[in-house]
């Protein structure tokens, strides 16, 4: 086994949580969570990262998404 591919880390996008602005056309295999205001988003990406003990990233533009490695 080379190096190169045990440093190799990939993690999934389990979901994305967004609000009514980001309009996100399609989320491919990820679950997608529309919440009405930031402070719903907010404690619905924890509940899901809380629920499928997945790390939370959030995107320049306010989207949090739920990565599982």
């Amino acid at each position: 086994m080379s190096n190169e591919s045990a440093q190799r880390q990939t993690a999934s996008i389990i979901a994305a949580v967004t609000l009514s602005h980001h309009n996100v056309p399609g989320s491919g295999e990820a679950f997608l969570v529309e919440a009405k205001d930031e402070e719903e988003q907010k404690r619905v990406t924890s509940d899901i990262a809380k629920a499928v003990k997945g790390d939370v990233a959030e995107l320049s533009n306010g989207i949090y998404l739920i990565l599982k490695s």
